[in-house]
């Protein structure tokens, strides 16, 4: 079964949609400032769904575009600018940053924690929005196969299933890797350095694809009854985002799978929005 994260991406964004009414009512409006360093086309892609999604829910994006020769100083100065700006509650660093910048990538620490809505600082108090975004999607498997299952809740459900990530990478499988560690699954992170990932992956419930090439997991690697997700993407000759997987090949096989694009990518955004909301909140409360 194709699992429709736009389908679960509205249903969030409706809900932040009322919150952000409410806060507009006290004269506050969410905002997001969103750094760009150079000009990367899948970085420019990302931001104009953040900001559609913030259209969506009456939230604010500035997108602070910098040249890719910028230095750690001025981009710190430009961060410090928003960390004392009480009008903007999120601050973002679009990554990946260009493999020519000088700049010191430790600078993402320098975001105030209560302004982290990306939740990568190490004492940021929120959590990590693709990573949420994956277990917002297992919450839907889970409540499509309560009538089939025998535990009572989404936890201990997570907790009796074995779960493979695939890549190991700083924004995605790590962050999903040790969120799924918290919810107590049995938890295999597969990397280039695994050996014979192939039967790894063929014993487990769960895979989650982080990597971003064609076909990272194929039909002969899956078991009836699998539940797919891929996080990786990328974009084709024909100019089309792909997913680690071809759905032509494991939707018969696989029980829940998600598709790309209109999979994970709508609802890792809509789990930013709430972020952001949240970070609006707070900061105002």
């Amino acid at each position: 079964m194709k699992i429709d994260g736009k389908a679960i991406a509205d249903k969030i964004l409706q809900n932040l949609a009322r919150q952000v009414t409410a806060l507009k009512n006290k004269g506050v409006t969410p905002t997001l400032a969103v750094i760009l360093v150079g000009d990367d086309p899948a970085s420019l892609s990302y931001i104009k769904q953040k900001q559609k999604a913030a259209d969506a829910i009456g939230a604010k994006v500035i997108l602070d575009q910098q040249a890719a020769s910028i230095s750690s100083q001025v981009l710190k100065e430009r961060i410090e600018k928003y960390n004392d700006d009480p009008s903007i509650h999120g601050i973002i660093i679009q990554r990946p940053l260009p493999k020519e910048s000088p700049i010191d990538r430790d600078i993402l620490n320098e975001i105030s924690p209560k302004k982290d809505v990306d939740g990568f600082i190490p004492s940021s108090p929120y959590d990590v929005p693709v990573a949420k975004a994956v277990l917002t999607i297992l919450r839907e498997v889970f409540a499509l196969e309560k009538k089939n299952v025998k535990a009572q809740t989404f936890e201990d459900w997570l907790k009796s299933q074995c779960v493979a990530v695939i890549g190991r990478g700083e924004t995605a499988g790590k962050p999903i890797a040790d969120a799924l560690g918290e919810h107590g699954c049995t938890l295999s992170v597969v990397h280039s350095q695994t050996a014979h990932p192939e039967q790894v992956i063929k014993t487990l419930n769960i895979v989650v694809s982080c990597v971003g090439k064609e076909r990272v997991v194929t039909k002969d690697m899956i078991v009836p009854g699998t539940i797919l997700i891929s996080v990786g993407i990328w974009r084709g000759t024909d100019g089309k985002l792909h997913g680690d997987y071809k759905e032509e090949e494991i939707k018969d096989i696989a029980s829940y799978y998600t598709p790309t694009p209109g999979g994970v990518g709508p609802v890792n955004v809509a789990c930013l929005m709430q972020n952001l909301v949240k970070a609006c909140t707070i900061q105002n409360d």
